[in-house]
Order: structure tokens, then sequence, then C-alpha cells
């Protein structure tokens, strides 16, 4: 197991427990931490803490008395905070509050006095919200900053617009325009007045309609062409939608017009509906493309996206078929992407000749990645070639990643896991706690502010120099914010100190339930850290929540099971023992259903079981399982398996658990019957 090196120094917990809304309940918090730090510290520490903790209580009074409208209470406090790391979070609500009446000298002092700050940002942003909707539009400009929101964009175009400052609007408008994405309401108005004005080209309409339909939003498209095309024009957009909802309406889209009476757009539909049928049915597809390619000029981007799916989607079909079309086409681009997929297939295929071949047309920069230093090993080994396949595995096995430990394990060696923790000195570390940036977090963590302390990290970190960033990876460990930590050191590039990088956070709780479960809680582990990076609140743009990333649906049916009630399914989610309760139950569900197969399984909470299921191989045969998560279609998945897979081992040698190998884990993929199936399979008939 990995030696843990404490930080030894006194400090001040940022986690300390807070007070509630009512007083006597601090009362009771303050009294017993002050008892024990009377046994336990000096008298500085004692006065520090004392000093902290009142100010968390008069923060916490102060904000309440500004928002009950208190403002004689409210002034008294703020008065006595001015030295509170959080005074101006203080002053950002009281300002918030006033935005409609305070002199604009006022805030813009405020503004340059935080200038970068979270506070001052966000500060700004309301202010020119708050001018937008009372219609101050040259204060508006005077005071507007470049950003990425397009919500202000467009009231930043609407004040040009009012200010009679129209060519510099519609370049404004022309910028938000083309996106594949439906822009906010405040932009209707804007856009509106740059249509009737004629300087919206109907090149810029279709652009964007083109936008919106490759990005698969009809829906939007349609609208568009409802708003801003002729009638006679909308035909095309409904046609589009036909074709993409159906790409065999390719056929008679095609068969709809005579020769000479072919425009653009019709071509434009026909490469995206080939595009898309590629997936769904890569033969038919590539009897149309025979069919269609000399008769419309299809552009070198639009034949290129064409052929590359094409033949991916071929590659991928493994039927004979599919192998005669991959010959027919003859494809003659160079692309590293498409080499991969032939690669695969040709592995997949036991054809090691052509798999090297193929390694060989990879870019050289390509070739030099530890995926293909292991793959052209394993060709090699799989041709007799041992001694060159070897040398390919050796150098593979200095990598502390997926294709590292395979290629170890191929040649019998020990993973070199090479921990280095990082350097740091207790005079940093007090000298970091001191960057008043670093103090708000430490408060609003302590607030449990979670949000707003993340954003003020990585506003303290963003500035630092790079000893200083490995001391801050440290710092957020000792004050238990592990995703701070993993951050912080991937900013810095370091990625050797395995304690910080791997933590054992709420090691006990996850154990637990790991082993209530039956399953590995190193496996617990590195989905956790893969998922969440023990992030507790966590969300994605899916709707995932908390440690383990559950989906409120799954997590319903686990509870189901479970017999668990859950009032709420997000605040359930973001309940930490919850979310690992609920996640390791998952875990052991997907665990059951492909027999406790690690590959599968990870797959599974990953992507879905009807996903996996429809990846699985052919019934009767079988993959190797590194190549059959090389073929698993999605991206994000391969990614992830890899990751998952990497992290368990560690996770084993930070737990001091009996480990295995991960090729051990790479039992063969095959179609096996779910133990609910063989179950089910068992119950004589009716």
């Amino acid at each position: 197991m990995i030696n843990k090196m404490q930080h030894k120094t006194l400090k001040i917990n940022p986690i300390l427990p807070l007070p509630d809304a009512r007083p006597s309940a601090l009362f009771f918090t303050v009294l017993s931490l002050l008892a024990l730090m009377v046994l336990s510290a000096p008298a500085f520490a004692y006065s520090d803490a004392q000093k902290i903790l009142t100010q968390r209580y008069q923060y916490e009074a102060a904000q309440r008395a500004l928002r009950l409208g208190h403002n004689k209470t409210y002034r008294r406090l703020e008065q006595k905070l001015r030295a509170y790391p959080l005074h101006s979070y203080l002053k950002l609500n009281e300002y918030t509050r006033g935005l409609r009446h305070l002199p604009t000298s006022k805030i813009k002092d405020f503004i340059n006095e935080n200038a970068g700050t979270p506070v001052s940002i966000r500060l700004r942003h309301r202010w020119l919200n708050s001018l937008a909707r009372r219609g101050r539009w040259q204060i508006f400009i005077n005071n507007y900053y470049p950003n990425n929101d397009r919500r202000m964009q467009c009231y930043f175009a609407t004040a040009l617009l009012k200010t009679k400052q129209t060519s510099s609007a519609y370049a404004v408008l022309e910028g938000l325009w083309l996106t594949k994405k439906s822009l906010p309401k405040q932009c209707d108005s804007p856009i509106r007045q740059w249509y009737k004005s004629g300087q919206l080209s109907k090149a810029l309409i279709w652009q964007r309609i083109h936008l919106t339909m490759r990005g698969g939003r009809a829906r939007l498209a349609r609208y568009l062409a409802r708003h801003y095309l002729p009638k006679n024009e909308r035909f095309w957009v409904k046609m589009w939608s036909k074709i993409r909802r159906n790409p065999e309406y390719i056929i008679k889209a095609h068969a709809y017009f005579p020769e000479k009476a072919r425009p653009e757009m019709l071509r434009w539909m026909i490469a995206d509906g080939l595009a898309r049928m590629a997936r769904k049915d890569p033969p038919q597809a590539a009897k149309l493309w025979q069919k269609l390619k000399p008769v419309y000029n299809f552009t070198a981007d639009e034949r290129e996206r064409i052929l590359r799916r094409l033949s991916i989607a071929l590659l991928k079909e493994n039927t004979d078929e599919a192998r005669g079309w991959i010959v027919k086409l003859d494809v003659d681009l160079v692309d590293d992407k498409l080499s991969s997929w032939h690669v695969m297939t040709a592995v997949r295929d036991q054809d090691w000749a052509s798999a090297l071949d193929w390694i060989n047309r990879l870019s050289p920069e390509l070739q030099q990645k530890p995926k293909w230093f292991y793959w052209r090993a394993r060709a090699l080994e799989a041709v007799g070639e041992l001694d060159e396949a070897r040398s390919y595995y050796l150098v593979n096995t200095d990598s502390r990643n997926y294709y590292g430990f395979l290629a170890a394990d191929r040649i019998g060696q020990v993973y070199r896991l090479s921990h280095r923790p990082v350097n740091f000195s207790t005079k940093a570390m007090d000298k970091l706690e001191q960057i008043p940036a670093i103090l708000r977090a430490r408060e609003l963590l302590a607030l449990k502010r979670a949000a707003d302390a993340r954003r003020e990290w990585n506003y303290a970190v963003a500035r630092m120099s790079y000893p200083q960033m490995l001391t801050a990876a440290r710092l957020a460990s000792e004050w238990q914010w592990p995703d701070r930590a993993i951050q912080t050191l991937a900013q810095a590039k370091y990625w050797d100190d395995l304690e910080l990088r791997f933590p054992l956070t709420h090691q006990a709780l996850v154990i637990n339930q790991a082993q209530k479960q039956n399953i590995n809680p190193a496996w617990a582990f590195a989905v956790i850290r893969q998922e969440s990076a023990f992030t507790p609140d966590a969300k994605s743009h899916a709707g995932a929540l908390g440690l383990m990333q559950l989906m409120p649906r799954t997590a319903r049916q686990v509870a189901r099971r479970l017999r668990l009630r859950m009032r709420s399914t997000q605040k359930a989610l973001l309940n930490i023992n919850t979310n690992v309760r609920l996640g390791v139950s998952y875990l052991k569900r997907v665990a059951d259903r492909y027999n406790g197969h690690p590959v599968l399984a990870t797959a599974a909470y990953n992507a879905g079981t009807s996903r996996v299921k429809s990846w699985l191989p052919e019934v009767g045969t079988s993959l190797p399982a590194d190549l059959w998560v090389e073929m698993v279609p999605f991206n994000e998945t391969r990614k992830y398996l890899k990751r998952v897979l990497t992290y368990t081992v560690i996770y084993e040698k930070r737990l001091g658990l009996p480990s295995s190998t991960l090729l051990e884990r790479m039992q063969p993929i095959a179609r096996e019957l779910t133990i609910a199936k063989q179950r089910a399979s068992k119950v004589p008939a009716s």
C-alpha cells in the first residue's frame, strides 16, 4: 500500500460544522468545538478558531438580515465583517438588491476593486441584465464586456440597434446566427429587425438550416424555414426532414426531379441522407452511392464525409457483402480514423499481416501512441515475431495506463506505478492559504456553497506558478476536497502522486456497501473516480447526479428493489450515503447480468444494458476482450472502459487488496445468456 505523508501543522479546518438558522444550535456547536480546542491546541489556535466561527455565524446572520430587510441589523454586522474573507459576497448581495437605485459609480468601483474575481464578474453580469431590462442602452454599451453568454450578446446587439449602430449590431448577430442550437428569446427582436432590414441574406438562412439539419435539429430547421424562407422554399426543408427520418426517401427525392432541375439544396440533402444511411444500412448506402456519385457534383467535404462514414460502417458490418463493397469502393482517403478501423477489422478477422500493414499507414505521430505500440506488438506476436513483439511491449510498460498494464501482463512484468508525492513545504502552504481567493474558497466550502468555492479555487489556481499548483493540490486534499486536488494536479500536468489523484474519500462507506453487495470495492472506487472525480454535487448534461452519476430513472428502479423511499430523487442522489448505496447496488445488478464479467458490466454501467447487448458478438462466436473494447462504437464508452479498468488496478494497490492482473479481467467476450434469461429458460412452459 502506498504510504501517506501528512502535513502536521495545526490548521483551521474549513469543514468545521456551521450554524443553522437557530442561534441555539450554533451555541452548542461552537461550545463543543472550542472545548476540544482548549484541550488540544495552543492559545493562538483557540483564538483563531473562535474568531473564524464567530465570523461565519455573523456572516450567515447578516445574509438573513439582508434577505428579510432588517437593514439596521445588516449594517451593524456588515461593519464587523469587513475583515472577513467573504465580505465581498455580502456586498455583492447588497448591491444586487439595489441595482435599480445605486449610482453607476458605486457599482463600477466595486467591479474595479474586485476586478476579475467571481464576485466582480457576477455583479457586472447582473448589472448588465438590469440595465437591459430597464432599457439603459448607452450605459449597457459603455460597460459591456465580451463573454460567451448568448443572451447577453443579444442584449448587446439590441443596445447597438437602439443607439443607431446598425452595422455593428448586424455583425454581432451574424456571429450569433451561424449555430445549430436554438438562440435565447432575447435574440428574437434584434434578429427580426435584421431580417426585416433585408441584411439577413438567404445564403445565411440556408447556412443555418444546413447546420441545424446536420446537427440533428430538424424541428429547429422547420421553425427557421417558417419564419425566414418564402413559401416556395419551405418544401425543401420538409423534404430534408423526411430524408433524415428515413434515409431511403433519398430514392424518391432523386426521382422527383428531372436531371436539369436538380438544385444545390437537393445535393445537400442527398449527401446528408447517404451519410445517415451508411449507419443504418451500409450495403444499401454503398449501392446508392455508386449510382448517385456521377449524377451530383458533390463537394470534396461531402464526398469525404460519405466515404468515411460508409467505409467505417462496412468495416463494422462483418459480412461477406460488406467486405465485397469495401473492395468495390476502393476508398483512397488518407485518414487515421479510417485506417484505425481497418486495423481493428483485420485483428477481428485474425488477419495479422494486414493489421501490421494498416498500422504502418497511420501517421507517424499516431504510430508512437501506446495504443498502436500495443496492437503492433499483438500483431507481431501473432505472426511469430516474438522478439520484436517483446520490444514493443517493453516500451509500453513504462506507461501507467491501460495499454501499459496490458503490455506488462503480456510479458509477465510487474506494473510500474511510480508513485511520487508532490514536493511542498509548510512555509509554502501557509503562504498559499493566505491568498485571498483561497481564503474565500475555504469559507465558501465551510458554508457548503461548493459551486462558489470551486469558482474561487479555480480563479486562484489559474494565477499560480507550477510549484504553487502542486502545493494547492496537497492543500485541497487536506481540506478533504478531492475533486479540486485531482483537478489541480491535472492542470499542472503532474500525474505521479497517486494518493492525491486516486483518493480514498468515503472509504468506510464504499467498502461497507461493496461488501454488502459482494463486489470489488476497488471497482466501485474506480467508477466514482471516473464518473465524478469525487464531486458530491456533480450534475451531467444528461441529468446524471452525484458521486456515481446515476440517472434519476435508474436510481428509482434500484431504490424500489432495495425498498428505499425517496421523497425527492434529486436530493437523494446528492446525498453521499444514498448515492453510493444506490450506485454500488446498480454495479452489482449489471455485474450479475453479465456473470461478473468486469468489462461488460462496466460498459453497461456507462452505456446501458440494451446497447451492450447490441454490441455483443454473434451467437457461437467470441472476441478477445481487448479487441471488443476497441470495437465499441461509442468513443466515450471506449475511453470510459479503459480508464475504469486501469483505475481498478490502481485502487486495488491503494486499498492493499489482493490484485488480479488487467489481462485476467479481460476474458473473451461472447453472447452468453444473462442470469435472468438462464433462470427463465429453466421454468417449464405452462
